[in-house]
């Protein structure tokens, strides 16, 4: 019986497993566990951290599983960039600038910005949302004075996703990660977003209207797209 227990606690351990290799490469491992999840899903955001969701399972399923997805894995793995790497390309207002490290704070010179790169996503998002606060508010009040409309409050906030959004309750949200686009591309996007105040949805009154200010919206949406993956993202 003693022995019987023993197996049965390795076998649930409750210390998850944090680490693995896979064809020499090594990974952390972030498992959260879910309620009731029938099935694994497996994702990897980041070169070397393996990111789990499932129901609460043995160390050995959660091993036998990413085993079972080493070829996607890794594969994944030499596709992702590091985005603070030297060398590495950091956009502002569509203009791309050669990555430095230093131990200070960022800064820019000629074409070059310098971070740290223990502290780079930091450095770089609070530059962003510095850049975002003192530029974004007046492109928001001249455009809203232009349309004729009036909004409750600017937020700011960082997502991968989304340049703005708009609600019902008059509340705009930009990314501060607009600030690696063109004037003309940020432009666009307030535009867009304060013409949510009178139509809540993507209706084709909706975008007439984005077109009296933005006549050239089209392309433009087209370029927002083209450069989304790599900008918004890095």
């Amino acid at each position: 019986m003693p022995i019987l227990l023993s197996m049965l606690k390795s076998l649930f351990s409750s210390k998850t497993l944090e680490h693995i290799e896979l064809e020499g490469i090594a990974f952390s491992i972030k498992h959260t566990v879910r309620k009731n999840m029938k099935r694994m899903i497996l994702r990897l955001k980041k070169k070397h951290q393996i990111e789990l969701s499932s129901s609460k399972v043995s160390n050995k399923k959660l091993e036998d599983f990413i085993l079972s997805q080493k070829e996607w894995i890794v594969q994944q793995h030499h596709g992702l960039k590091e985005p603070f790497l030297e060398g590495a390309s950091f956009y502002y207002l569509c203009c791309t600038y050669t990555i430095r490290h230093h131990a200070l704070p960022l800064k820019i010179r000629g074409d070059t910005v310098y971070l740290n790169l223990s502290k780079a996503k930091a450095q770089s998002d609070n530059f962003y949302k510095k850049m975002a606060q003192e530029f974004l508010p007046s492109r928001v009040e001249f455009w809203k004075d232009k349309m004729g409309l009036e909004f409750k409050c600017l937020r700011f906030h960082c997502a991968k996703r989304r340049w703005g959004s708009c609600n019902s309750n008059g509340v705009i949200t930009l990314n501060p990660y607009m600030m690696k686009l063109s004037e003309e591309m940020i432009d666009y996007i307030v535009v867009h977003e304060l013409a949510h105040l009178q139509h809540m949805n993507h209706s084709k009154v909706f975008y007439s209207l984005v077109q009296i200010y933005i006549p050239a919206y089209k392309r433009i949406q087209k370029e927002i797209t083209a450069l989304n993956a790599r900008m918004i993202t890095e």
